[in-house]
């Protein structure tokens, strides 16, 4: 699988970390850069949503090839290989969510999560539907933009309404796919809950272990084999995610930050943050802002 490109968005480099809780865009806000094509990829950590409103094309779907029309609903899991081969001037939106902040908005309903956790493209036929669809997807992008008061709480509620929608279309289907979650797939998503709730307090990946009763050696092979990376580092990658959140969306000092994310000492975190991206914190605020 080292062959096939793991990106943060389509064309991104790998290591610009995903900052934001989470991206839109219109379909031709990206295809237009790319001639409308996008080679087979993948996004290690990352759910995304497409809504083609009008136009179409085809999609490549772990190997399987899709025609795409109007009102076709796509759900695309991590770590699934997908390309897209769009007619010039489709209309519709493409929403990013990392699985972290999908994971925490679901988790009072699992059920939920392992539905949208399908590969699935489907037929939006209902019109009542399709309104909603293409209001909820203008209204989060409007959000995104604007970055009005409880801009985070607001954009929470619509995804979670937007992804109820999508179930509730990709189920009706008749041939929707059964999904058996294996062992591994439930201990990667206990570990990186875990992380997402402690990565505040440095814990080493044998503590994360223990506490899953399971070796180090045990739960950094179910890493590499389900995302291909090691369990450091995805420690490291919610540890940085943070810190970017913190950095564009508060005015907390450096220290404040570093002590914030479990750092004793200031040097250390700014250290952290030059190796990982190789860019000092206070020149990737300017940079931002």
């Amino acid at each position: 699988m080292k062959d096939i490109p793991n990106y943060i968005l389509y064309g991104e480099d790998e290591s610009e970390l995903f900052t934001d809780y989470l991206h839109i865009e219109s379909i031709r806000a990206r295809s237009q850069h790319h001639g409308w094509k996008f080679r087979q990829h993948q996004h290690h950590n990352l759910y995304q949503f497409f809504y083609i409103i009008e136009g179409g094309g085809y999609a490549l779907i772990e190997g399987q090839k899709k025609a795409l029309t109007d009102n076709i609903v796509i759900g695309v899991p991590p770590m699934t290989i997908h390309g897209f081969n769009f007619q010039p001037g489709t209309k519709g939106w493409v929403l990013t969510i990392p699985d972290v902040y999908l994971q925490n908005i679901l988790k009072d309903n699992l059920l939920l999560l392992e539905h949208i956790s399908q590969k699935v493209v489907s037929h939006c036929e209902n019109i009542s539907l399709q309104r909603d669809l293409q209001y909820l997807f203008t209204s989060i992008s409007t959000e995104h933009a604007e970055m009005k008061s409880a801009h985070g709480l607001t954009l929470r509620c619509l995804a979670t309404v937007l992804i109820t929608k999508i179930s509730r279309i990709h189920s009706h289907k008749e041939n929707y796919p059964s999904k058996i979650t294996s062992q591994k797939q439930i201990l990667l998503r206990e570990f990186q809950n875990l992380i997402n709730i402690k990565f505040r307090e440095w814990r080493s990946v044998a503590e994360y272990a223990c506490e899953l009763n399971i070796t180090p050696t045990h739960l950094n092979r179910i890493c590499r084999a389900i995302l291909d990376i090691s369990a450091s580092e995805l420690l490291y990658e919610r540890s940085l995610l943070e810190a970017k959140r913190l950095l564009i969306y508060t005015s907390m000092t450096i220290a404040e930050i570093s002590y914030e994310l479990g750092y004793c000492d200031p040097a250390h975190f700014s250290k952290f943050f030059h190796n990982k991206i190789n860019q000092k914190p206070t020149d990737f605020r300017k940079g931002i802002i």
